[in-house]
C-alpha cells in the first residue's frame, strides 16, 4: 500500500496553489481544494471604500496592471482587473476577490480548505484602524468560518483580538524575534508563523513549549516539510500542494 507524505490538515496552500498558476486567484484556490489541502492561506488589503481585497502587493505593477497604491483604490476600480495574464495568456480572465467572496466558496462544500487570513496594513493609526474595522465586521458574524487570523502587523492583532474572540490568531515573523513570544502570550495568540529555514529544533521547542501552534512558510520541498514537522511544526505552507500531498 502506498504511502501519504502529509495529511491534508498539515498542507497550506500559499495563495492558493501558486506555484503552477496565478497567486491569490479563483483557479488557484480551485487547484488548491482539489489537490487535497486543509488549507489555504491568502492576503486581504483595506482599500480606500472599506473592501477588503484578496491581493499581495501594496501597490499594482507585479500581478495586475498599473502603479496605483492599494490603498488609495476602491473596489470598483479593481473589480475588472486582469490578475492572471501576468503568469500566462491562458489565465488571462482571472479577477480578484473580496474576502466574502473567499468565504462563500468555501462555504460551498464540506470539504473546501479553511483559510488562513494574512492581514496586510501599513504602520499609521488610520489605516489600522481602517482594516481592523473591516476585517472584524467581515468575519465576526460568520459562525461556520473556518480560519486563522494573522498578520505582521502587532497593532492589527492586539486591536483585532478582543473583537474576535474566538478566531486562532497568529504573528508573522520572518524568524522569531527575541520578543514575539511575550507577544504571543500577552496578547491571547494562539500561534506563530516563522519562516522554515529559521526553524531549528530550540526555536521549535521555545514555541511549543508555551502551547503556541507552529506554522512554517514557504516550503516547497518534501524533505524540508519533513524535516519541520519531525520538530513539531503543526502545517506546511507551499507553492505545491499537489507535491507534498501526492503519493510515493
Amino acid at each position: 500500500m502506498k504511502e501519504v507524505s502529509f495529511t491534508r490538515e498539515q498542507v497550506c496552500a500559499h495563495r492558493g496553489a501558486s506555484g503552477s498558476y496565478p497567486e491569490n486567484t479563483q483557479i488557484a484556490f480551485d487547484a488548491a481544494a482539489l489537490a487535497g489541502a486543509g488549507w489555504i492561506e491568502t492576503d486581504i488589503q483595506c482599500l480606500a471604500d472599506s473592501e477588503l481585497v484578496i491581493f499581495h502587493d501594496e501597490k499594482l505593477g507585479r500581478t495586475a496592471a498599473g502603479s496605483a497604491a492599494l490603498k488609495n483604490l476602491r473596489w470598483l476600480d479593481m473589480a475588472e482587473m486582469d490578475i492572471g495574464s501576468w503568469r500566462h495568456q491562458q489565465f488571462s480572465g482571472q479577477r480578484p476577490l473580496r474576502c466574502e467572496d473567499l468565504i462563500q466558496w468555501q462555504m460551498q462544500a464540506a470539504d473546501r480548505p479553511g483559510i488562513i487570513w494574512e492581514v496586510k496594513c501599513g504602520d499609521d493609526l488610520s489605516a489600522v484602524e481602517a482594516t481592523v474595522q473591516a476585517v472584524s465586521s467581515r468575519l465576526s458574524t460568520i459562525e461556520e468560518h473556518r480560519c486563522v487570523v494573522s498578520s505582521f502587523s502587532r497593532p492589527v492583532l492586539s486591536a483585532l483580538r478582543p473583537l474576535l474572540p474566538t478566531i486562532p490568531m497568529a504573528l508573522i515573523a520572518d524568524d522569531l524575534p527575541a520578543d514575539a513570544l511575550a507577544f504571543c502570550s500577552d496578547h491571547g495568540l494562539d500561534g506563530i508563523h516563522l519562516g522554515g529555514p529559521c526553524v531549528t529544533p530550540a526555536v521549535a521547542q521555545s514555541v511549543i513549549s508555551l502551547g503556541l501552534v507552529l506554522r512554517c512558510y514557504t516550503i516547497n520541498s518534501a524533505e524540508e516539510a519533513r524535516r519541520l514537522t519531525a520538530l513539531g511544526v503543526t502545517m506546511i505552507m507551499t507553492d505545491f500542494p499537489e507535491r507534498l500531498l501526492s503519493e510515493r
